[in-house]
């Protein structure tokens, strides 16, 4: 996990100076192409590296899925066992935007850039670390999805519309708003898997045996 979260910081850096850095003078839209543009091509690296197949990891023992007796076995093992770490990570990052020098920075270079380099702060040197403390928790989310998920090139893009949604909900720049649209958008999408599919199963059903039966049209006497 250290060598894993020690990489994608490095890879995150070198990535924002040779690629973001130049971007952040245009528009939002060229921003995204060219993020979407390394999602292709990050993908393509690692297909070539280390193959385009799919990894199952070892999971620990008791993972599997076991006879639900009561709501807290609900949650299957391996998710019980990532999501302290989820919440710890998630307790940091605000403790550090919200109560310490670097956060005030960062918040202050994320609203103006120009005042804060005229206080004599590197600004490129910041968004660069921030940039690369954001690929870091990126890779984070991928070692705690690997157990859950195949472990395969593009793994990212099953859960980059929920990204995106939450967001749009919570906010761009609110550590406490992404939170709150994490929740809203997982309660929807476990309750709407769980419960969506046997309840439209019902609903047509019900509507089958509601429609009267066709009679076939009798022969007339003249036939």
């Amino acid at each position: 996990m250290a060598l894993g979260l020690a990489g994608t910081l490095v890879v995150g850096m070198l990535v924002e100076v040779v690629a973001l850095r130049t971007l952040y003078d245009r528009d939002h839209l060229d921003q995204v192409l060219a993020t979407f543009g390394l999602i292709l091509f990050f993908n393509e690296l690692v297909a070539m590296i280390w193959g385009a197949r799919r990894s199952s990891p070892r999971r620990p023992r008791g993972s599997r899925a076991t006879s639900i007796s009561s709501p807290a076995r609900a949650i299957r093992p391996i998710a019980r066992r990532s999501l302290p770490l989820a919440c710890l990570s998630r307790i940091l990052l605000w403790y550090v935007v919200t109560r310490t020098r670097l956060g005030m920075l960062i918040r202050a270079g994320a609203t103006n850039r120009t005042m804060v380099a005229a206080l004599g702060i590197n600004i490129r040197l910041l968004y660069t670390v921030v940039f690369g403390f954001g690929a870091a928790l990126a890779g984070l989310a991928g070692l705690l999805a690997g157990p859950i998920y195949n472990v395969q090139p593009g793994m990212g893009e099953l859960v980059l519309i929920q990204v995106f949604v939450v967001i749009v909900i919570g906010g761009i720049g609110s550590v406490r708003g992404a939170l709150v649209g994490a929740i809203i958008v997982g309660m929807v999408d476990t309750l709407g898997r769980a419960f969506l599919k046997p309840l439209m199963a019902t609903i047509i059903s019900r509507r089958r045996r509601s429609r009267p039966a066709r009679r076939s049209p009798r022969c007339s006497s003249t036939c």
